[in-house]
């Protein structure tokens, strides 16, 4: 049994999925919907990544490459950059809205700061735009936030 701040997280995490599944519980039936349709997956996913968790092996201490006052992670990303890509996260769908923008940023997330292919990351743009339009304007008949830009334009 291995018990380790990963693990730690993935407990606290099934917490609160468990938790907001169980206060929805009390809401009607078309307001626990939503709470519901997170909660449930989350929890089943953090109860499987628990379970591995526990079941993995120790795994020995690598010595630090860098010094301790670093701010660098194991990939040599800075937190400057974590804090850059949060920026245009924030402004990509701010500006340009849910159903263009969420794509939008995640094709250049994954082009440019995980380093992936041209095809990987047309997929993750691609992947993006059913699940913000199939899921949520089709299936569940949301509207989403059109974006500043874009509803000024139109």
């Amino acid at each position: 049994m291995m018990f380790n701040a990963r693990t730690a997280t993935t407990a606290v995490m099934l917490a609160i999925f468990v938790a907001a599944c169980a206060l929805s519980l009390s809401l009607p039936s078309k307001a626990a919907f939503m709470p519901l349709l997170i909660g449930v997956p989350g929890a089943l996913l953090c109860a499987a990544q628990l379970l591995m968790d526990i079941r993995r092996a120790p795994e020995p201490t690598p010595e630090p490459l860098t010094e301790p006052g670093d701010a660098t992670d194991d990939d040599g990303r800075s937190e400057a950059e974590v804090f850059v890509w949060l920026g245009l996260f924030f402004a990509v769908l701010l500006g340009f809205g849910f159903i263009i923008g969420a794509p939008l940023i995640v094709f250049a997330f994954v082009r440019f700061s995980s380093r992936e292919s041209w095809r990987n990351a047309l997929i993750a743009g691609a992947g993006t735009f059913v699940v913000m339009y199939g899921v949520f304007v089709l299936l569940l008949e949301l509207s989403l936030f059109p974006g500043l830009v874009l509803d000024r334009l139109f």
